[in-house]
């Protein structure tokens, strides 16, 4: 039985989550309470960001094996918005990588219509997004948490802002999106790649005790 203490609000696959950019991109909106016109720019930039994901996703052989394995059995919820950069880049992947694996469903969440979720997988104290949880679907257990970016790419935002402290949010912003058009998913394939097997090796040495 699920024991999710939390009701999820407007949960959405991710084809719905694909139409309501679009629709809200044709109005000049975003998702959330702030209209600023940055985000309403963000939305529009995003949706084309999406659709080039789309086209040039390639799934690692590894990962699609493991995904594939009986033992999986998941839910995976994403909490994001439509003006985040970052989930415009990772959620068209991880929608794929779902798509792949017949054990995983795959819900995707607004984050400021969802505050209890995301306040259970905070980051350095904020809610920052995309955010992967991915539960048990029989039990609702947690088994993993990723997010909000890749690691190799974090890797490099950190020592860019190491080497260049005075970099403007404009200019590192432009960077981290060249960065994921070179990687084409590959950074965030590799840590699902770690995450997916270790919770697999758990599930094996549970029911080995």
């Amino acid at each position: 039985m699920n024991t999710r203490p939390y009701q999820l609000v407007n949960p959405m696959n991710y084809q719905q989550y694909r139409i309501l950019t679009e629709a809200l991109t044709a109005v000049h909106r975003t998702t959330g309470i702030e209209q600023s016109d940055e985000k309403i720019a963000f939305t529009a930039l995003n949706l084309q960001r999406m659709k080039r994901v789309e086209k040039q996703f390639e799934l690692d052989t590894q990962l699609e094996e493991l995904i594939k394995q009986d033992g999986v059995n998941w839910n995976w919820l994403v909490l994001v918005e439509s003006w985040c950069g970052d989930g415009a880049q990772l959620l068209p992947a991880i929608a794929s990588i779902a798509h792949a694996a017949p054990g995983i469903k795959l819900t995707v969440l607004l984050r400021d219509e969802n505050p209890e979720l995301m306040d259970t997988c905070l980051t350095n104290g904020s809610r920052a997004i995309p955010k992967l949880i991915c539960e048990d679907a029989a039990t609702g257990e947690r088994i993993f948490t990723w997010g909000p970016r890749p690691t190799a790419i974090q890797k490099q935002v950190n020592q860019l802002k190491a080497s260049y402290p005075e970099i403007s949010h404009a200019e590192l912003v432009q960077q981290i999106h060249l960065w994921y058009a070179k990687d084409k998913s590959k950074a965030l394939q590799q840590d699902l790649t770690r995450l997916v097997q270790d919770a697999l090796e758990k599930q094996v040495m549970s029911t080995e005790i």
